[in-house]
């Protein structure tokens, strides 16, 4: 399914962050896709489940959050981490950022999965790989 992606900071993401990256607890909090209760049902998705969200740029595994916020049908939410890195543009401009927000249209397709789940020290090191290959 086609989803249009928001991403940004989160309260336990950035309490994560602090406690520190390699930790289970920023896996958790920077580690999942929040969707709401109607597009988990249309994806067959439980909270817990695993989805791999694709871009053009790029794609990652991550678990399913139910949104506990608003949140339309047709948007999902990532927090800004490496497994949104994965999948957002990764141009910086200069700022060793990359755009989460502010490009219209950047869609992403949605799909279950029983594909492996990277913590971060894999992730980075896969990406790292690909990179220089």
């Amino acid at each position: 399914m086609k989803f249009f992606l928001n991403t940004g900071r989160t309260i336990w993401q950035g309490e994560a962050i602090e406690a520190g990256k390699n930790l289970d607890l920023y896996v958790k909090a920077a580690g999942v896709v929040y969707i709401n209760e109607e597009d988990m049902e249309k994806l067959g998705v439980k909270e817990g489940d695993k989805v791999k969200v694709k871009s053009e740029y790029g794609e990652v595994v991550v678990y399913v959050k139910k949104a506990t916020e608003r949140m339309p049908e047709g948007m999902i939410y990532i927090p800004m981490g490496p497994w949104a890195n994965c999948v957002v543009k990764p141009d910086t401009h200069s700022t060793g950022m990359p755009t989460y927000k502010g490009y219209p249209g950047f869609y992403v397709e949605v799909e279950k999965t029983d594909e492996e789940f990277l913590d971060m020290r894999a992730l980075m090191r896969k990406k790292y790989i690909e990179a220089v290959e």
